[in-house]
């Protein structure tokens, strides 16, 4: 697999921002978020319950026209702010997502990555 590099990303599957709804399911129970963005390896998200770090989540991810995408995925890192309201955001990095899923996944990037290539 080839790997992009767009200003400082450098990533093996190209990251796009979009905010989609997101259930988790965790040890401690069900969390709702949103993407914050999304590649076919992983997600940022935004949500109301601080995640540890390696805690495996279950996630159901709602994406625009197809069926939810069922992901497992681990936390990798979490930007917890102690006494603080704002939402957390947490990386997680998904470890089974289905072929269709990824290829879906894989194509909406493509298609922003295209949209932001200067026309010639």
């Amino acid at each position: 697999m080839e790997t992009f590099e767009v200003g400082e990303q450098k990533r093996l599957s190209f990251r796009i921002k979009v905010d989609w709804p997101v259930t988790l399911e965790t040890k401690k129970g069900l969390v709702e978020g949103k993407t914050k963005d999304i590649s076919a390896g992983g997600a940022h998200i935004h949500c109301t319950e601080h995640l540890e770090l390696n805690e495996p989540v279950f996630m159901t991810i709602k994406a625009p026209d197809i069926e939810p995408m069922k992901v497992a995925a681990i936390v990798i890192w979490s930007n917890r702010k102690n006494g603080s309201n704002r939402p957390r955001v947490i990386g997680v990095k998904f470890t089974e997502i289905s072929l269709a899923d990824r290829k879906y996944l894989e194509k909406v990037a493509l298609e922003e990555f295209k949209a932001k290539l200067p026309q010639s």
